[in-house]
């Protein structure tokens, strides 16, 4: 398949998957979400590729949501095209994947990309790696991580994620447990594949099994998540904050919130 947004390849028996809008520090419009879950569902069909290590094209991993989008958003059907056919559509392909994911954080990872980290079933990050949960800042909600972020590192993490809007470092992230390893970032990349190719030594159907196992509690949030991508069709539509915040942002000004 041809994509725009995302850059494919196999090597090696591993599935290099790279978001490509380096010019927007990889923000997640339409395209990128849409050709992220179709690069991983095509990985996940490659008898080529055993492992997936999926990275950021330039100085970001990935930036959240473009908030253009949020911006453009019309009608209840643009709000339903986003939220349940691109974000919980890509979360549902992640969480059933076969395959393991290695997510290789090579820069800042805020928003959306701060959730693709905490979803990937093994996290590296750069030391120049940054993290961030800033939506409650444009008047929007992290929903991937309110509902993963719990019962993956904790309520008080991910409430300080959420609420304070804050970045933190990356030897920070892998504190709370949504990466792995910190590297200095010229060791990025090959660390990652030095965790791909220890998967390879092990059996396909020992990794399929203990993936099962440990996505279990995923599987589990996956259907709290659709609730909450239902629910939040109507919240955004009625959100005055969340208006003002996607035009402030892109007006350049500070929000003015009304909490209504």
């Amino acid at each position: 398949m041809a994509y725009h947004s995302v850059l494919y390849e196999v090597r090696d028996h591993i599935a290099f998957i790279t978001l490509n809008r380096p010019d927007k520090l990889n923000a997640l419009d339409l395209a990128l979400w849409r050709e992220l879950g179709e690069a991983l569902k095509e990985a996940d069909r490659d008898d080529d590729a055993a492992v997936m290590i999926m990275t950021g094209a330039g100085r970001g991993f990935c930036a959240g949501d473009d908030i253009s989008i949020l911006a453009d958003l019309q009608s209840p059907k643009d709000a339903e095209d986003l939220i349940v056919g691109c974000i919980y559509a890509l979360v549902e392909t992640i969480v059933h994947l076969e395959k393991p994911l290695i997510a290789a954080v090579n820069g800042l990872a805020f928003g959306g990309g701060c959730e693709l980290a905490l979803l990937s079933d093994l996290a590296v990050a750069s030391e120049k790696a940054a993290f961030a949960l800033p939506e409650g800042r444009v008047g929007a909600a992290p929903l991937i991580f309110a509902v993963f972020g719990p019962p993956m590192i904790g309520i008080k993490a991910t409430n300080e994620l959420g609420m304070l809007g804050e970045p933190v470092s990356a030897q920070t992230a892998r504190d709370m447990g949504i990466v792995n390893r910190v590297v200095p970032h010229e060791e990025l990349i090959p660390t990652a594949v030095k965790m791909a190719e220890d998967i390879m030594l092990s059996s396909p159907v020992a990794m399929r099994l203990i993936k099962q196992t440990t996505t279990k509690i995923q599987a589990e949030c996956l259907r709290d998540f659709y609730i909450v991508c239902r629910r939040s069709l109507g919240e955004l539509g009625k959100s005055e904050d969340f208006t003002e915040g996607a035009r402030a942002f892109t007006e350049k000004r500070p929000p003015r919130f009304k909490g209504r």
